[in-house]
């Protein structure tokens, strides 16, 4: 384990340099879009290991929100977890097997029809759109106003880590200005790019040279950080509208329900963490059994399981009791 540790800090260190160069960037970017939920230190291995891949979980959330195991022999994608050694592995829809239990794996794309729609929930989220004009202008717009929202969050941390790199030489003034063209150029090509648009016609080379100035692992990790985490905040509300469009017709051409049986009884909804972020809500239950559904997957019927399994998942800290909502 020692060995596999020392040879993936290895591999991380030669990939950010890669990434600065401007080609290199752009294509992580693209890899980063589909790969949203992924911490960016995260990211850039997974890049470097599978810079194809379509959908990353670990191997524990495969199984429970898609009911997909790892088919053997397929070993995934390791990366550090924390401070200590320890070794988590990612697996690509590819490395996944079907099941009798298995449920459908909804990996979105963004259709005509649903840019309107895309436009509406990112407006809802972030208030109205200083450019709506188009579907790329609207992904642009999000992407300036929520780096405008959170800009500040990592600057004093860039700040006290600029010295040693390029940055350093810049006063206060320009440093924020290097750090805000930089993110607004990085999340706007992340949204277009998992959108299905081409950036090319809204972005050139140049508009990543201030790259080069994040040339310490350091600067470049909070500016990666940065990016990821922001781009994260519009693709979460993208995925959600997505999904709830596309599964609006398939509700509509479904038979009539058939009743769930009576033993599940609904109860008041109380809500559960996965480990790997996704979260997760029990709706029913009864003497044996628990009845949940996935917060981020309305449109997917909720799914039985057993209480023994379910206090397992307790126990092994698998899922953790999601925080009460602070009163408004």
């Amino acid at each position: 384990m020692p060995a596999a540790y020392d040879s993936l800090r290895a591999l991380s260190r030669q990939t950010m340099k890669k990434l600065l160069d401007v080609q290199e960037w752009r294509k992580f970017l693209a890899f980063a879009s589909r790969s949203f939920k992924l911490p960016f230190p995260a990211q850039v291995l997974a890049y470097a290991q599978r810079p194809d891949a379509a959908a990353l979980m670990k191997s524990s959330d495969w199984e429970a929100v898609y009911g997909r195991p790892a088919k053997k022999g397929c070993h995934g994608v390791p990366v550090p977890e924390g401070r200590g050694k320890k070794l988590v592995y990612y697996y690509d829809i590819a490395d996944t097997r079907e099941t009798d239990e298995s449920r459908p794996v909804l990996l979105w794309h963004v259709r005509p029809e649903n840019q309107k729609g895309i436009g509406k929930a990112l407006e809802s989220y972030l208030g109205k759109l200083e450019d709506a004009s188009g579907f790329a202008e609207t992904l642009l717009a999000a992407a300036r106003k929520t780096v405008a929202c959170t800009l500040d969050d990592r600057l004093d941390d860039l700040a006290a880590h600029s010295p040693g790199s390029l940055l350093e030489e810049l006063d206060s003034d320009n440093l924020l200005a290097a750090y805000r063209t930089m993110i607004e150029n990085s999340v706007g090509y992340m949204l277009l790019s998992r959108c299905g648009l081409d950036p090319s016609p809204h972005f050139i080379d140049e508009d990543f040279y201030g790259l080069l100035d994040f040339n310490t692992p350091s600067t470049l990790t909070i500016l990666g950080s940065a990016v990821t985490e922001t781009a994260a905040m519009c693709l979460s509300v993208i995925a959600k509208a997505v999904r709830r469009m596309q599964a609006a017709p398939a509700e509509a051409e479904r038979a009539p329900a058939v009743p769930k049986p009576a033993l599940l009884q609904p109860v008041p909804e109380k809500r559960y963490t996965l480990q790997g972020g996704w979260e997760l809500a029990v709706v029913g239950s009864d003497a044996e059994s628990i009845l949940y559904s996935f917060i981020d997957l309305p449109e997917q019927e909720p799914v039985p399981v057993s209480r023994k399994d379910f206090d397992q998942w307790l126990a092994a800290g698998f899922i953790q009791p999601a925080p009460a909502a602070i009163p408004a």
